[in-house]
């Protein structure tokens, strides 16, 4: 963005923003605590507001400036989301705001956002008691894992935890042993164990793995980006101890 002379493009038809030779320079002004800095943020607010500029890089350009506020923020919320979905949310924010939103745009925005990453957003289903490992596999319900095809005809080859397992009759009471061990051992923990199995069970019930991902995510309040980082870090853990889960079984 530096380069691409959206700044000085954006100096020309926003005022505000005279103070300052680039976005970097007004960062820097804005570590400084410099009060020119509120009406940057409130001029990039005006310039990427849908119903001001609608310029999607000057509202990136509000993250940026914010990037102190919102590390906090996702410091604060650090069990329900990750600094992507603070930025995110900021973003939005700045999209749906009024042009006029004034020199308190900055401290707006971030309570904004902070407020909509708390709760769960409107129309979101209602939480409900997380699915866990041992109901499952007590009432026998199928965790089929393997590709899987979605709407659009896509094959989903990650759906399952792609694991080193040897192939077995019953891959369901397969898949609890390996996550009993692992959590016995612990590679994961409980609360793991009952989002991969919520996220199959979704799946299973006929959701392409991405819908899945956000059914699951309104249930927990959090974006689906967040649940699909969740489900990454904990497969890619029980990969790595495939090899231990294999020679404990051998």
């Amino acid at each position: 963005m530096e380069g691409s002379g959206k700044w000085t493009e954006w100096q020309q038809v926003e005022p505000r923003l005279a103070g300052f030779a680039s976005l970097e320079e007004a960062r820097e002004g804005w570590r400084r605590r410099d009060k020119r800095c509120y009406q940057v943020v409130a001029g990039l607010t005006a310039l990427g507001s849908r119903r001001g500029g609608d310029d999607d890089d000057a509202a990136l350009a509000v993250a940026v400036l914010l990037e102190d506020g919102v590390n906090r923020v996702a410091m604060t919320l650090a069990d329900v989301c990750e600094i992507d979905d603070v930025n995110a949310t900021v973003w939005e924010e700045v999209k749906g705001a009024e042009p006029q939103v004034g020199c308190h745009a900055a401290t707006y925005l971030l309570r904004r956002a902070r407020q909509r990453l708390s709760r769960p957003a409107a129309g979101m289903v209602s939480r409900i008691d997380t699915t866990s490992l041992d109901a499952r596999t007590e009432t026998n319900n199928s965790l089929v894992l393997g590709s899987h095809t979605d709407g659009a005809g896509r094959s989903d080859q990650d759906r399952d935890l792609i694991l080193a397992v040897p192939d077995v009759e019953d891959p369901v009471e397969d898949l609890a042993d390996l996550l009993i061990w692992a959590r016995e051992v612990g590679v994961i923990d409980t609360e793991q164990i009952d989002l991969l199995v919520e996220l199959l069970a979704a799946e299973n019930d006929g959701l392409a793995r991405e819908e899945a991902q956000r059914v699951v995510g309104e249930r927990h309040g959090v974006a689906m980006r967040t649940i699909r980082r969740r489900r990454d870090r904990t497969a890619a853990r029980l990969r790595d101890a495939a090899p231990r889960y294999l020679a404990a079984i051998a």
